[in-house]
């Protein structure tokens, strides 16, 4: 048992898969076609028991309609219209006389209307010496023998059907039992019955095969296997006289037919169906021949699907073990892509997914550590620089000496405040309504400084964002580079924007002016370096920029660009809702 096992493992995974999904499907194989061969004797007894109804149920239906026609005929004897014609035809004006036979006729017509086996309905009225038909528009003079001779062959080939002329009718004389006496009839009503409709509705049977109407005067057949009806029918003459509905094989040559026989005694007719068996038989045989062709077509199936499953097992399987080596090695790069919506397509996106939070775990635990002391680094070489703070105090020593107090009151407060708030320690975040007030600051003491060489346009700070906590010094560092880089050269008419924009989860800090220092060199190089992953010198937009992503990941970060103003234009994004609110 140990060594047929190891062969068995030792097989490969597709060889596997075919032999199992094969010892799976055979059961249900020979499962199946033991029932296609019960299937066939049960669907043959189906149809025959089918076809049996159908002609109990069209027989059933055809007596139905010929009692009601039958019936609706022997309501004539009693119609008023027809006895004043019969008896009182003398007495009637001819106004009367018209009108009574328009209102038989419409009579007539109504009952020919009702049913389509009914071809023709005609009364002879001896007293009208004429006869009142549906298919004529006005009553016919004469006519009587016709109407009689029908009459008499109703005693001799039987009823209520009655044949004359190869024409099937259904006779009503008044008074009856005309044979018996001498009196002649008042009035004769036959009902000619449709061969054509008759004939349609054997020709209606759901099943192919042919169908014969019969009695021994007349027969009424469709036109399906018509060579073997009158050897069907001899061979049966037997079994016809001793029962009345009987289903039963008949060989006619070589082939075998179905029958199914049953008559009515209300008709005092016979109706016979049959077809040849393998109208049956050979499409249930057809189906047999399907059963091993959809055998075949399994096993091919089988095969195509256990590979089908090798490649969608083992090859995606490869692919991840590939990358769990590649992370094991400390490979963090290489990326399994897949545009997957199954299982392995779940898989892969969690497990790549994994790998990304491990990188960034491990960014923000060693990279952001390194890059926070860098940044620290540079916040400090921009917090007191020598330069502006010179230019502050030669600005304030200026209006003291000129007696500006008030705006010597402004840049010192300012200045003041400015420097408080650059140089307070412990926080890395704060209110972005104090960032924002230290920019007012610096601002405010560069507008005294330029105030005839720049105007600035200030926007105020939405309300909803005054709260929100964000890195400190990273917006006042945007407008000191506007002034020194941007607006350094102007001499006059120069113009700054600093503007808050919303834009849907995100506040956006815009600074734009018109000068002309950045050019399309240096506005590439710029964008080159914020896309860079590696570290290098920084300047301070790019350290502000890896900041911003260190916090707030792909939602925010720096855009460096051409503004409407002919200027460079710096925007800041900062999500709303990824910063706490104070």
């Amino acid at each position: 048992m140990i060594a047929i096992k190891r062969r068995i493992d030792n097989i490969p995974i597709f060889p596997k898969l075919v032999l199992t999904f094969l010892i799976i499907t055979l059961p249900l194989f020979t499962l199946s076609l033991v029932l296609n061969d019960l299937g066939k004797q049960e669907v043959k007894n189906q149809i025959s028991s089918s076809i049996t109804m159908n002609i109990h149920y069209y027989f059933t239906t055809l007596e139905k309609e010929l009692e009601r026609i039958i019936r609706n005929q022997q309501g004539f004897i009693n119609d008023e219209d027809l006895i004043q014609l019969s008896n009182s035809l003398t007495i009637l004006s001819d106004y009367q006389r018209t009108k009574t036979i328009n209102d038989l006729k419409l009579k007539l017509t109504a009952l020919k209307e009702s049913s389509i086996y009914i071809k023709n309905i005609s009364v002879y009225i001896r007293s009208l010496n004429g006869t009142v038909s549906t298919s004529s528009l006005e009553e016919v003079s004469g006519n009587g023998e016709e109407a009689e001779a029908i009459a008499k062959a109703t005693y001799t080939s039987g009823i209520p059907i009655t044949v004359w002329q190869d024409r099937l009718f259904l006779n009503l004389t008044y008074p009856l039992n005309l044979s018996k006496t001498e009196k002649e009839p008042q009035f004769i009503q036959n009902i000619e019955l449709s061969m054509e409709a008759l004939t349609g509705a054997l020709n209606s049977f759901p099943q192919e095969g042919g169908a014969l109407l019969f009695n021994d005067k007349w027969q009424i057949a469709n036109d399906k296997y018509t060579s073997p009806q009158a050897e069907i029918r001899e061979a049966l003459t037997e079994r016809m006289r001793e029962s009345t509905a009987f289903t039963m094989q008949v060989d006619i040559g070589k082939q075998p037919y179905m029958a199914v026989y049953e008559k009515s005694t209300f008709l005092d007719a016979s109706l016979l169906f049959y077809f040849p068996e393998n109208v049956v038989v050979g499409q249930l045989k057809t189906y047999g021949v399907w059963f091993w062709l959809l055998v075949a077509s399994s096993f091919i199936i089988v095969v195509l699907f256990s590979y089908g499953i090798y490649l969608l097992i083992h090859r995606p399987l490869q692919n991840l073990v590939r990358r769990f080596r590649s992370v094991e090695a400390g490979d963090f790069s290489a990326v399994l892509s897949s545009s997957r919506e199954d299982e392995f397509g779940y898989i892969f996106n969690r497990f790549e997914r994994t790998v990304l939070n491990l990188k960034t775990l491990i960014d923000e635990l060693y990279v952001q550590k390194i890059r926070l002391q860098q940044s620290e680094l540079k916040q400090l070489q921009m917090q007191i620089t020598p330069h502006f703070l010179y230019n502050s105090f030669f600005i304030l020593h200026r209006l003291i000496k000129n007696d500006e107090n008030e705006t010597a009151e402004l840049i010192s407060k300012n200045l003041g405040d400015y420097f408080h708030y650059i140089t307070r320690n412990g926080l890395e975040e704060v209110p972005l309504e104090h960032e924002v007030n230290h920019v007012r600051s610096y601002v405010e003491i560069q507008n005294v400084r330029f105030s005839s060489r720049i105007v600035v346009d200030f926007d105020p700070l939405p309300p909803s964002f005054h709260g929100i906590l964000i890195p400190r010094l990273i917006l006042q560092p945007l407008v000191e580079n506007a002034y020194e880089h941007g607006l350094g050269e102007v001499v006059r008419e120069g113009r700054l924007s600093i503007r808050f924009a919303v834009e849907a989860d995100k506040l956006i800090f815009s600074v734009e002016d018109n000068g002309a220092g950045l050019t399309q060199e240096r506005l590439a190089e710029l964008n080159g370096a914020l896309h860079r992953s590696d570290e290098g010198e920084t300047t301070g937009l790019i350290n502000i920029h890896r900041r911003l992503k260190l916090k707030y990941g792909e939602r925010g970060g720096l855009e460096i660009g051409r503004g409407s103003m002919g200027g460079a234009r710096v925007r800041i994004y900062i999500p709303s809702d990824k910063g706490e609110q104070i």
